[in-house]
């Protein structure tokens, strides 16, 4: 048979313990008697409690408070519970909050409690309904308006059963207050507060409208949350626009609150740095903050009591504002693309002697595991080429060189080109042309080049078994021009002309074989080189239309032609 004597143990220990080390007894005490003890004597039990009594005066306020907040959820003894609710206010509030009493015990202690703990007692929302009739019972007496003149004790008296307007805390005393006195406080309070009147003397909330635009916007804000991440405390901006505040949760929509990371560093209770925070309402606070804090615990019981930290406004570096210059941007790209092209280059040096068995008989398995590293290296190469361009035409120089592409040539070209990436896709190409054609005004590798990247882009939208539709025709006038009009493929005939140039990465990251820079990408370069000459690149009725300019000569055209 198992017997509980750690509270005599206790107790028997107290009678000789050092004085100097009242603290430590009298936590122990209180933690053996929270717990409610079965089976214990009530005698023993209500030494224990004189003795709780006795070491109080020696234990300082703020250690009581923290040790009464380390047995939240534990404190269960309605007899203990009486007896730190007499303790100063915030020993008695520590202890109403952290009490785990039955509706019946609560209901049987709140004529025991003071004035001021039944108070307390009031601001739970989880009491049962003796509870909340015993409270009721009591708020007559509760509330009385204290007496503050001997002198006017024979005049009549009045008791309210309504908290009192006067901003001092009122708490019952052995009389009432006269009726002369009641009303004129009842008169001062209704003077300041009535409705559409402020005193000029009066406190003001910095939102009043004629004084919000004269706040200054806050550039750093020092806070601190509860347990449950919202925000309890504030400095260096208005409390009203950031208590209330959650950090616990990410941001939803367009509303207030961090980004992922710093919301889950909350979850995890570790430090997050430079978080996304967001806050939306007052001119003061509003817009995107960045958040750094540290989760704090207490000292004695060591449970998790919330954060600490610091808000700022982002830099321009980390907003992304910083002025641009496109020539310089356009240098970098290039440097950066020749760093990448050395070390890639000889990869697919290594690759080919491999592949081709340049130094000697390579396995087979080798082999084909060199082929496709060379296949992958041609593709980043291709890629990097493109970037080049790009670059070329962000820093304002034109890639094109003076010469004319043959239209027959380059369908003849684009056909080989474009054989093994259809084949593999499982997409037909059919590649028609009007007669006669004239002739385009750009060199013939650039011709290929243009027209080889949008039809692989393209491809690689498509389903399998489709059938891509290609026409090259010569649009005559004062400036003729070469059209190439192109069906576009089931995944892309419905979409938008800016999703599909890159607006909205939804769609390319939907492509499950897109380019190897998104097909946005490929869309604009195209677009961005007809530009270059004097074209373009269009979308009408579920195709794409390229407009380059064709060889002013007109031996190319027909006799008709010719007429108009």
């Amino acid at each position: 048979m198992r017997v509980d004597d750690r509270l005599d143990t206790a107790l028997r220990n107290s009678d000789f313990a050092d004085p100097g080390n009242a603290s430590g007894q009298w936590r122990q005490l209180i933690d053996l008697l929270a717990q409610n003890p079965i089976g214990q004597s009530p005698e023993r039990v209500a030494t224990g409690l004189v003795k709780v009594r006795h070491l109080r005066d020696s234990v300082p306020l703020a250690e009581r408070v923290s040790a009464i907040g380390a047995l939240h959820g534990r404190l269960r003894s309605p007899p203990l519970v009486q007896l730190l609710a007499s303790d100063a206010p915030a020993v008695a509030a520590a202890a109403i909050s952290a009490a785990r009493l039955d509706d019946a015990a609560w209901a049987e202690l709140v004529p025991q409690l003071p004035v001021r703990a039944r108070g307390f007692l009031r601001n739970r929302r989880d009491l049962g309904p003796l509870a909340q009739r015993a409270l009721a019972l009591h708020s007559g007496g509760d509330f009385v308006l204290p007496s503050t003149a001997a002198s006017t004790a024979a005049q009549p008296t009045v008791s309210l059963e309504t908290a009192a307007p006067d901003p001092a805390p009122a708490e019952k005393v052995g009389g009432a207050l006269p009726v002369a006195e009641v009303i004129e406080r009842l008169e001062r309070w209704r003077r300041d507060h009535d409705d559409g009147f402020v005193r000029p003397d009066a406190p003001q909330l910095p939102f009043v409208p004629e004084l919000a635009g004269a706040l200054p916007p806050a550039t750093e804000i020092r806070f601190e949350t509860d347990d449950n991440g919202t925000v309890i405390w504030v400095e260096g901006a208005p409390r009203g626009a950031i208590v209330g505040i959650d950090i616990a949760q990410p941001a939803f929509d367009n509303g207030p609150g961090p980004d992922a990371y710093g919301a889950a560093a909350f979850r995890q209770r570790m430090p997050m740095e430079n978080a996304r925070m967001r806050l939306r309402g007052a001119s003061v606070v509003e817009g995107d903050w960045r958040m750094s804090a540290s989760p704090f615990f207490d000292a004695d019981s060591g449970r998790f009591r919330g954060f600490r930290g610091i808000m700022r406004r982002p830099t321009a570096a980390e907003t992304g504002d910083l002025p641009i210059d496109p020539v310089k941007q356009a240098e970098q790209m290039q440097q950066i693309l020749h760093e990448l092209r050395t070390p890639l280059g000889a990869i697919v040096g290594f690759a080919e002697i491999i592949e081709q068995q340049m130094f000697g008989p390579v396995e087979q398995g080798y082999r084909m595991l060199a082929s496709d590293i060379l296949t992958d290296a041609n593709q980043l190469l291709s890629g990097f080429d493109d970037l080049a361009l790009a670059a070329q035409l962000n820093r304002g120089q034109s890639p094109f060189r003076p010469g004319t592409t043959d239209c027959n040539w380059l369908a003849d070209r684009l056909a080989m080109r474009l054989e093994s990436v259809s084949e593999s896709l499982n997409v037909e190409v059919n590649l028609s042309i009007a007669d006669p054609v004239r002739p385009f005004a750009i060199e013939p590798d650039m011709a290929e080049r243009l027209f080889a990247r949008l039809l692989a882009a393209i491809i690689m939208g498509c389903e399998p078994n489709e059938t891509l539709k290609g026409r090259f025709s010569t649009q005559p006038g004062v400036i003729a021009h070469n059209r190439f009009q192109l069906t576009l493929p089931q995944r892309l005939a419905g979409q938008s002309e800016s999703a599909l140039l890159g607006s909205e990465p939804a769609l390319n990251m939907a492509l499950g074989g897109s380019p190897l820079l998104g097909l946005g990408f490929s869309l604009r370069l195209v677009r961005n080189l007809a530009r270059n000459v004097g074209g373009g690149l269009h979308f009408q009725n579920e195709t794409l239309l390229v407009t380059i300019p064709a060889v002013q000569d007109d031996r190319h055209l027909s006799k008709d032609q010719r007429g108009e």
